[in-house]
């Protein structure tokens, strides 16, 4: 018998990635492209305290400025609220059947609401086994025995069919360690699923929370005329808490179109220096960061930039150090406008950025007025992110990081290849 002429077990190349969909809720709007639209016209969170009582209760602040209204008022925990209308919307641009999907939460906290409640009725009625600390939409007992993150994964798979749900817990960088676990997943012989759900989600506009973040000094002074996130200014004092609903959905394919949004990699690191405090000079970033710049041109970098005093420098000469490219790239710092989403605000970035490379524009950013020194340009005005090259339509590539308590970072680099229109390549 004569040998086959093609090896039929040879490794096959890994896949391309591509976000085929996404979702966005957040206090700027309650969908991603109307979150970018208020983007691009300049708006933050920051603008709803121009409306506020100069007295206000620092808690009552805090709901005020960062709230979205459908958790707010919502009969479930808030965070499931936002979870599943951000896998909605993110499953409907990808023209994905949720049934079956597999799915990676990235959350640092999960249900808070739902496990506060069960809390406060065992402490009030401990021996009635909470049939008496009941409420209509929470089940006190059911919290806590699957904890906060397996409450929500429990009854997010009650509302979508999907056929199994992995939470990653990474603080700040939870959603973009979610997202490197299901490239993983997609990208890992012998029969990766074709297609994942990363999600990610913060609901904590609660007072023990917002207490201890204040106590720790990592938030704006909590008062309506000085509750400001002002990331890569001068002025900087700390960050403002928002809750956010976030989900992508990545899909393995042979070949990118022209248009599509290509996961181009993510890397993942820890260091083990401190609960709260990066180690000197951020090595675990500098680690991720050189993975990511590594023989790529980079337009925008998306940073962590939580806009306190010590961070945002520190991480930008991380930057400065592995950067290779004559031409320096352009930065956006979302938190300003959005506020910080904990952990899901790296994958927020990610939809952020991922709407910035097919628009071909990065949004202004009007609380810079004094940019602080850097080692990478910074600009308040809006941006092109794809300007033609050599009368062709080029790739627009960005590069979103997230650094979170106790030395978590994850990072991810995407790609969007604008179609060429010139006659020389019909």
């Amino acid at each position: 018998m004569d040998p086959p002429t093609s090896d039929t077990h040879a490794p096959q190349p890994p896949p391309h990635i591509v976000i085929a969909g996404w979702g966005l809720i957040t206090p700027l709007g309650l969908s991603a492209w109307s979150t970018f639209s208020s983007l691009l016209q300049g708006k933050t969170i920051a603008d709803r305290c121009a409306n506020l009582p100069p007295n206000l209760d620092p808690v009552a602040l805090v709901r005020a400025v960062g709230c979205v209204a459908c958790a707010q008022h919502t009969s479930s925990d808030p965070a499931l609220e936002l979870a599943e209308r951000a896998a909605r919307e993110a499953l409907a641009m990808a023209h994905t059947d949720p049934a079956g999907i597999p799915t990676v939460i990235g959350a640092s906290k999960g249900a808070m609401h739902a496990l506060a409640t069960a809390v406060n009725g065992y402490l009030q009625d401990p021996s009635g086994c909470h049939r008496k600390a009941k409420t209509t939409h929470l089940d006190a007992a059911e919290c806590i025995a699957l904890g906060p993150h397996g409450y929500l994964s429990y009854h997010l798979q009650q509302r979508l069919p999907l056929s199994s749900t992995t939470n990653i817990v990474a603080a700040c960088a939870s959603g973009l360690t979610a997202l490197h676990e299901a490239r993983l997943v997609l990208t890992t012989p012998p029969n990766p699923p074709q297609k994942a759900l990363v999600l990610s989600y913060e609901s904590s506009l609660m007072p023990h929370l917002i207490y201890s973040y204040d106590r720790l000094g990592v938030l704006a002074p909590l008062d309506p005329l000085r509750y400001r996130a002002l990331p890569l200014d001068r002025r900087r004092s700390g960050f403002m808490l928002s809750e956010m609903g976030v989900a992508v959905v990545l899909e393995a394919v042979d070949q990118p179109q022209p248009s599509q949004v290509v996961l181009l990699d993510t890397a993942v690191a820890t260091e083990g220096y401190d609960l709260i405090r990066p180690a000197p000079g951020m090595p675990a970033l500098r680690r991720v960061a050189q993975q990511l710049f590594a023989n790529r041109r980079i337009d925008v970098i998306h940073p962590h930039a939580t806009g306190t005093p010590d961070h945002d420098p520190t991480e930008l000469q991380a930057y400065a150090a592995t950067l290779q490219q004559p031409d320096p790239p352009d930065l956006y710092a979302c938190k300003g406008a959005v506020g910080h989403g904990l952990g899901a605000s790296g994958l927020a970035s990610l939809v952020i950025a991922c709407m910035s490379a097919k628009t071909g524009t990065r949004p202004p950013m009007p609380w810079l007025q004094h940019p602080m020194p850097s080692p990478i340009t910074i600009q308040s005005a809006p941006s092109v992110t794809a300007p033609e090259h050599a009368g062709l339509d080029r790739a627009s590539t960005h590069v979103v990081f997230a650094c979170g308590f106790a030395g978590h970072v994850a990072g991810a680099v995407i790609q969007n290849l604008w179609e060429v229109k010139s006659s020389r390549m019909t």
